[in-house]
């Protein structure tokens, strides 16, 4: 079986095959093709294939542009770091809507969908229409507020009060006014908790809020330094593998 890859980014398409290598090794790849004229020529020679990894924004356009062209019934599992796109993603044979940075088992449940409706032998998945709000249902099932404690006292934080939460020995949660508390879960349990649109995991030690983000600056080997309001005392660096996806969601 044959998956191809449309993906302008690089890293992300380097990723995208790893990850196709270590959760589905019967694929043949091909590909990344950056651009929608390239997916075009591509999809229009054959032959068609079985699977396609797609992202939204590609260097010369939004990828569904690709289906206006050529109306081709593909299964596709869209790659993106945006949510915005979701309904429309949908309704072009969308088989799942994963955001980057793509975490395996998010990856692994997509490809399971997609081997489900093969042995199915559907055409096509649920209506767009019931997708799409079964994926919103899911996206916006996130934590609405947090309960700490101070001493004697407990206090509830909403998420629009949060700035991020930083690592040191323990993990804290940091409001916009600057007070810090201590909090139980993990990072990684505190990223799977929050709306992506909303905090993105800048690095090991910090989960940002956008709200919280004063500027980025261009470091050297493709690296981001962040500037965080209120500040840290260290340094917060985006790595280079991460920065495309950073800048991404600044952009949304």
């Amino acid at each position: 079986m044959l998956a191809l890859i449309v993906e302008d980014e690089p890293i992300a398409a380097r990723t995208l095959r790893q990850l196709i290598a270590d959760l589905a090794p019967d694929l043949d790849v091909e590909g990344p093709l950056p651009s929608i004229a390239a997916a075009t020529a591509r999809l229009a020679e054959g032959p068609v294939p079985d699977l396609v990894f797609m992202d939204v924004q590609l260097a010369d356009g939004l990828c569904f542009e690709i289906f206006e062209a050529m109306p081709l019934a593909l299964p596709v599992i869209f790659t993106t770091a945006y949510d915005a796109f979701a309904l429309k993603a949908f309704e072009v044979f969308g088989i799942d809507y994963l955001l980057k940075p793509i975490k395996p088992e998010r990856f692994a449940l997509a490809l399971a969908k997609w081997r489900r409706l093969r042995v199915a032998g559907q055409a096509a998945p649920a209506p767009a229409s019931g997708l799409a709000q079964a994926y919103f249902r899911s996206a916006q099932q996130y934590r609405a507020r947090f309960l700490v404690q101070q001493g004697e006292h407990l206090q509830s934080i909403a998420v629009e009060d949060i700035a991020y939460f930083h690592k040191d020995l323990v993990v804290r949660l940091v409001t916009r006014a600057g007070r810090r508390y201590t909090v139980s879960p993990s990072l990684d349990e505190l990223e799977q908790a929050l709306d992506p649109a909303q905090f993105f995991r800048v690095n090991r030690q910090v989960l940002a809020r956008v709200q919280a983000i004063v500027r980025a600056t261009r470091q050297f080997k493709g690296k981001l330094e962040v500037e965080l309001d209120p500040a840290l005392p260290e340094p917060v660096v985006v790595s280079q593998e991460r920065a495309a996806a950073f800048r991404d969601w600044l952009d949304r």
